[in-house]
């Protein structure tokens, strides 16, 4: 009995170390692998819970979150989306007002744009 205990311990202690070095192997698969790498990608990319995981993960990373929202905006229907998104929330439509116009430039823009649609809409009354 004891030596079917310490067998038995012998062969979780085994499959453990041998799952540990596979986690490090799975990264290089992965970043030198073509084929694995695009499994993992397309695993992700097939669920919405995992994509959304990866996503959150890539966005909490400063470096990341540069070129994930840089690719999304390079992205002609994902930037229009972003953009009708913002437009349909007043809370970012003032976040976007406030950054235009944090500067002399931006302010005179926005004003620009401002009295611009003021007088469209006393223009579309008097019809």
């Amino acid at each position: 009995m004891k030596q079917a205990s310490w067998i038995g311990r012998a062969l979780v202690a085994t499959s453990l170390f041998a799952l540990a070095s596979c986690a490090g192997d799975v990264a290089t698969e992965i970043k030198t692998n073509a084929l694995v790498r695009e499994r993992v990608m397309g695993s992700i990319a097939s669920s919405g819970a995992l994509a959304q995981q990866m996503t959150q993960r890539m966005l909490a990373i400063d470096s990341l979150r540069v070129g994930v929202i840089e690719t999304m905006l390079h992205d002609k229907a994902s930037a229009q989306y972003v953009l009708v998104r913002i437009g349909s929330n007043p809370d970012a439509v003032d976040l976007v007002l406030q950054t235009a116009a944090a500067d002399s430039a931006g302010r005179e823009h926005v004003m620009t744009l401002l009295k611009g649609m003021q007088l469209a809409l006393k223009a579309g009354g008097k019809r």
